[in-house]
C-alpha cells in the first residue's frame, strides 16, 4: 500500500516540472512584450520536439487567444488540459476560451469538485496505474501462492486482492471517460467562421447546420480521405465536415 501511495504521489508532481523548462524562458518574453506571432512559432518549435508538453501547449494557447484565433486557442489549451489536468491556470484560460465560444468547462449539472476529481488523472496517468496496479496484483499474487499458509503470505495475498481492484477501478475510470469526455476522440472547429456539417461526406450532399469555430465535437467517423463525421453533443445532432476545418485533440491523431 505504501507503494501505492508512493506511485500515486508521482503522478501528481510529473507534470509540473514542465513549466520549470528553461527553453519556453525567451518565447515567455517575446509574448509579455506583445510579440504574439514571434512567441506562437516559438512554442511550436518546442511543440515539434516535446508534443507531450503540457506548459508549451497552453503557452501556444495564450498566444493564439490574443491573436485572436479561438478555435486554435481553444484547441491548445485542450491538448494542455489533456496532458495536465490539474493546472489550476490550464483549466482557468481553458474554461474562459471555452466560453467565449458558448461553451464551459464544468457542465452545469455536474458539481465542480466532482468534475475535478473525474479528471485529477490524465489518461496516460490512468494507463500507467493500471499496468503498475496490474503487475502488483501479478507478484502479490505469485508471492502469496509460494508463502501459502504463512504470515507473510496472507500478507501477500491481500496486497495482492487490493492491487487488483485498483486495476479494475483504473480501468473502469478510463473507460468511463473514453465515453462520456468530451476531450475523448475530440475534436475542435479551426476554421474562421465555423465549419458546414453535411448529411454525407461530399460536396453533393445537402448542408443542414453549421458547428462555430472553437466548438468541441464528437468524431464519430474518421475514415473517409475527407472529412470527419462529427457530433454535436448538446444539440443531440451529427454530419459531416471537411478534416481541414477540425483538428483532433489527441496529439497522436493530429493531422499537423
Amino acid at each position: 500500500m505504501k507503494l501505492l501511495a508512493l506511485f500515486f504521489l508521482l503522478l501528481q508532481a510529473a507534470p509540473a516540472a514542465a513549466y520549470d523548462r528553461s527553453e519556453l524562458a525567451e518565447f515567455n518574453d517575446l509574448y509579455k512584450t506583445g510579440r504574439y506571432e514571434e512567441a506562437l512559432e516559438g512554442y511550436r518549435s518546442v511543440l515539434a520536439g516535446d508534443p507531450a508538453n503540457p506548459s508549451a501547449w497552453y503557452n501556444a494557447g495564450n498566444a493564439l487567444f490574443r491573436l485572436n484565433r479561438p478555435g486554435p486557442a481553444v484547441l491548445n489549451y485542450s491538448r494542455a488540459f489533456i496532458l495536465d489536468p490539474r493546472s489550476p491556470d490550464i483549466r482557468a484560460n481553458l474554461d474562459y476560451a471555452l466560453k467565449q465560444t458558448g461553451q464551459q468547462l464544468v457542465p452545469e449539472t455536474v458539481p465542480a469538485a466532482l468534475h475535478y476529481v473525474y479528471y485529477m488523472l490524465s489518461d496516460g496517468e490512468l494507463k500507467a496505474a493500471a499496468l503498475i496496479c496490474f503487475w502488483l496484483a501479478c507478484l502479490a499474487g505469485a508471492a502469496g501462492f509460494l508463502l501459502d499458509g504463512s504470515a507473510p503470505g496472507r500478507a501477500a495475498g491481500r496486497a495482492a486482492a487490493v492491487s487488483a481492484v485498483m486495476t479494475l477501478l483504473a480501468l473502469a475510470w478510463l473507460g468511463g471517460r473514453v465515453t462520456t469526455s468530451p476531450f475523448s476522440e475530440g475534436g475542435v472547429v479551426v476554421k474562421q467562421g465555423g465549419a458546414r456539417m453535411l448529411s454525407g461526406p461530399g460536396e453533393n450532399f445537402k448542408t443542414y447546420a453549421s458547428a462555430p469555430e472553437g466548438r468541441l465535437v464528437r468524431i464519430l467517423d474518421a475514415g473517409d480521405d475527407a472529412y470527419y463525421e462529427i457530433g454535436l453533443q448538446k444539440e443531440g445532432i451529427k454530419g459531416w465536415a471537411l478534416k481541414s476545418e477540425i483538428e483532433l485533440l489527441t496529439p497522436k491523431r493530429t493531422s499537423k
